[in-house]
C-alpha cells in the first residue's frame, strides 16, 4: 500500500502496525489522512476509527478492508470514516485518496486572504494501517460473521 500511494502521488505515507500505534502517531504527527484496515491486531479498526475521531474530528479515515458489507460500511460512516475500498477493489484506492485529500471549496461570502508570497507546500502525510495476514482468532465477532464463505 505504501508503494502504491508513494508512487501515485505526492503523498509522504507513515505505517503503523496496530490501531494502538496509530493513534500514538495520530497524537505525534499532523497527518492529512488516515487509512485504516477493519481487521488489525491490538485495536481493531473500527475502534481506532472511533478513537481517532475524538482525538481529531476533521482528519479524514479512509477504511480499506477485506471484510467488506453494506452493514460494515453503514457502521463505520457513522463513526466517522467518509469513505470505505473494499480489498476486491484495491485499484480505486489512489482515486479515493485523492477525493478525500482535495480541498474543501471556500465559502464564497468570505473575504479572500490578503496578497502573501505562497510558501512552498508540504506533501500530505497518510498513515497507513495495513495487515497482510488473515486475522488471529481474537478478531471481533461482527468481522467473523461478514467473512466470506
Amino acid at each position: 500500500m505504501r508503494q502504491v500511494l508513494e508512487t501515485a502521488g505526492r503523498w509522504e505515507v507513515l505505517e503503523a502496525m496496530n490501531g494502538e500505534e496509530a493513534i500514538a502517531k495520530a497524537q505525534e504527527t499532523r497527518l492529512d489522512l488516515i487509512v485504516l484496515d477493519l481487521a488489525m491486531p491490538r485495536l481493531d479498526g473500527m475502534s481506532a476509527a472511533r478513537r481517532l475521531r475524538k482525538l481529531q474530528p476533521n482528519l479524514p479515515i479512509l477504511m480499506h478492508t477485506l471484510y467488506w458489507s453494506p452493514r460494515i460500511e453503514v457502521e463505520a460512516l457513522k463513526i466517522g470514516v467518509r469513505k470505505i475500498v473494499p480489498k476486491s477493489e484495491s485499484n480505486a484506492i489512489v482515486s479515493a485518496v485523492m477525493e478525500l485529500l482535495r480541498p474543501e471549496p471556500a465559502a464564497s461570502d468570505e473575504m479572500p486572504p490578503p496578497a502573501q508570497t505562497p510558501a512552498a507546500p508540504l506533501p500530505p502525510k497518510i498513515m497507513v494501517l495495513q495487515v497482510e495476514r488473515t486475522p488471529a482468532d481474537d478478531e471481533t465477532p461482527e468481522i467473523r460473521q461478514a467473512k466470506p464463505k
